[in-house]
């Protein structure tokens, strides 16, 4: 009795079952397994076959390597791999697979067959296993690579498989772990068929964003925007989508380390503060990126699925994801800036004040504007040079005459200089000459060297749209997400600057105790930006000054907003409210949805907006630009074939 223990060494079945509780959780925890075992024997062409959601039923087909049959019967035993041979190759691992678990652990829960054969071989070796029992090794004929069959999963393991999903939902898994490992290797054609039924199929010709196109469609791939950055340390590559293309979750983030897919939240995070104001907080942008780093520097050994990894420096990833999205967000975006050249002589040239003028001067890169040759009113602007030198004179005064009333950066519209309607802009059609090249320079901008075309105002459409165009696109412009987006950008390069107007009189607004006390909390942090607000009473609160581009007739409605932000924030940082207070004030600022514009006008908003770093979508991530191009002009009116 003495020689009796309780502790004892498990059989090597049980053991094997043990270890695919940890493996294999589900059918689309085989198909990764089986799928990295393929990429890692070099296949370049990789078929996935499923039945019911691959319950009943996986095959997995390549056209890698293969194995001799000494190799095969070594692959299906526990811990017997080709990848690694002691722990410190580890530091430098460059295959997805390295545990040797994956076969013997899926042969133990299911009816498992392993047929496979080297290029230089006859036969091939097919070895079948029944819940962990091998039943036979026999040769026979097969193609090169390998071919794994599993069936009945979790036959023999009744309470793993009475937790699996859905038939529909297990087969949805297995579907959006091949389309991201598909991303991961543009150059291997993958194809997953369930049912009899293909699902995808990639072209396997390198081209990541035909990969793409096949996965995702022609309207995600259209509005992709390229990743390419590296310093000394870290690669960052791939793609990722305009503010535009948003999906309710991260199902559209597909991560990849050194190859390797991954989930992690440090990397999401560095995502999302790089599309911070551009997107709205419940969407989640499109991107597929692939980071290479030194494998000395992350430990792949932290989960049993290998999907998460750990890194020796978070920071310097964190921060090249961040540099890597910010640059592919504003690099096609940003125009050249140049100088502005103006008829006005120098004492009357105020020009269009914009949002610039009222932000103190930082060291920063300057702001384009446009080159303006001519500045007569919309009637001359169609007529030749030739036709407009008696109008001219009268054009420089009334443009000085109009300009001197937009006194801040909100271009307010008086009634007395209304947009020409549209008779009469008919009239001036029908007194002048056609539109010349030159007489379009007159209300264009430009900047070759980045790509950005010419573009000029057209229109607005019901004093809320403005409708311009280049040569082979049409722009339609929100006119108040526009510039709601001008001032915000200019507010956040002001820094700690946010200029302020002190009020000749205070004001005194009724709030709760509850709002007045949080806002008395963040006192500093509001004084930086712009906005003197203390107790002025039981449940009154005394407001000295504002920032410069609030009006003081909106002043009232603009501090009841804050009160209500800081009520429904939970947890308040410094950071958070700097950017909701920035978003307010550039939303109540901006020209609203209403307002009559004239060219001028227009002209100026299309240029501030182009010379921001994200035109595309306002601070909210609502659009405040959308591009239709010829092509889809054509496709509209069925001018498509001929």
């Amino acid at each position: 009795m003495m020689n009796e223990t309780k502790i004892q060494l498990l059989d090597v079945n049980t053991a094997n079952q043990i270890a695919a509780g940890e493996v294999v959780e589900k059918p689309a925890s085989v198909v990764k397994e089986l799928v990295e075992n393929a990429l890692d024997a070099g296949a370049d062409k990789i078929e996935v076959t499923i039945f019911a959601g691959g319950t009943e039923y996986i095959r997995v087909a390549d056209n890698g390597s293969g194995m001799s049959e000494a190799d095969a019967k070594m692959a299906v035993l526990r811990h017997a791999t080709s990848k690694i041979r002691t722990a410190a190759d580890l530091m430098q691992l460059h295959t997805l697979g390295f545990r040797g678990e994956a076969l013997p652990s899926i042969a133990s829960v299911s009816n498992f067959n392993l047929i496979t054969r080297p290029e230089t071989e006859d036969f091939a070796t097919s070895i079948r296993i029944d819940g962990g029992e091998q039943t036979e090794c026999l040769q026979v004929g097969g193609n090169a690579g390998t071919t794994v069959v599993v069936e009945n999963l979790f036959f023999n393991v009744p309470a793993r498989r009475k937790f699996l999903k859905t038939v529909a939902t297990e087969g949805r898994y297995i579907s959006e772990l091949l389309t991201k490992m598909a991303l991961s290797r543009p150059d291997v054609c993958f194809k997953l068929s369930s049912n009899d039924k293909e699902i995808l199929h990639t072209p396997g010709d390198g081209d990541l964003v035909a990969v793409i196109r096949a996965l995702y469609g022609k309207e995600v791939a259209d509005e992709l925007l390229t990743v390419d950055f590296a310093d000394e340390k870290i690669k960052v590559s791939g793609y990722i989508g305009k503010p535009t293309v948003l999906k309710g979750t991260r199902q559209w983030q597909t991560l990849f380390v050194n190859g390797r897919m991954i989930t992690n939240r440090m990397i999401g995070k560095a995502i999302d503060h790089a599309y911070q104001s551009q997107i709205p907080k419940s969407g989640f942008p499109f991107a597929v990126l692939n980071i290479t780093v030194d494998t000395a520097s992350i430990d792949v050994n932290v989960h049993p699925q290998k999907s998460e990894i750990k890194f020796s420096d978070e920071s310097s990833v964190y921060k090249a994801v961040y540099k890597a999205l910010t640059d592919a967000l504003t690099r096609p975006l940003s125009a050249k800036k140049t100088e502005s050249v103006s008829l006005l002589p120098d004492s009357e040239l105020i020009a269009f004040q914009s949002v610039e003028e009222t932000v103190p001067r930082q060291e920063e890169p300057k702001v384009f504007a446009p080159v303006f040759k001519h500045v007569g009113p919309i009637g001359d602007i169609f007529k030749t040079p030739e036709t407009t030198a008696a109008a001219a004179e009268n054009a420089v005064q009334e443009q000085v005459q109009t300009t001197r009333q937009f006194t801040g950066s909100s271009y307010r519209m008086p009634q007395e200089t209304p947009a020409h309607t549209i008779s009469e802009t008919r009239e001036a059609f029908a007194a002048v000459e056609p539109l010349t090249e030159h007489t379009r320079e007159e209300l264009a901008f430009t900047d070759t060297d980045n790509g950005i075309d010419v573009i000029w105002p057209i229109g607005q459409v019901d004093k809320t749209f403005i409708i311009a165009q280049s040569e082979d696109t049409l722009y339609l412009i929100d006119q108040h997400a526009a510039h709601e987006r001008i001032l915000y950008d200019k507010l956040v390069a002001a820094k700690e600057h946010i200029p302020a107007q002190q009020l000749l009189m205070p004001l005194y607004i009724d709030l709760d105790e509850e709002q007045i006390a949080l806002i008395e909390k963040f006192h500093d942090e509001f004084l930086r930006l712009g906005v003197d607000a203390c107790a002025g009473g039981e449940a009154t609160l005394r407001v000295s000054s504002l920032p410069t581009d609030i009006r003081v007739e909106e002043a009232e409605e603009f501090i009841i907003e804050i009160g209500r932000m800081l009520k429904d924030m939970r947890y308040v940082s410094p950071s958070d409210l700097r950017q909701e207070l920035l978003h307010m004030t550039a939303c109540k600022a901006a020209i609203k949805a209403g307002q009559l514009l004239n060219m001028r006008q227009m002209r100026q908003l299309i240029v501030d907006l182009c010379n921001t770093e994200h035109p595309f979508t306002c601070p909210h991530g609502r659009p405040c630009m959308i591009e239709i191009d010829s092509d889809q002009l054509y496709k509209m009116f069925k001018r498509t074939g001929f």
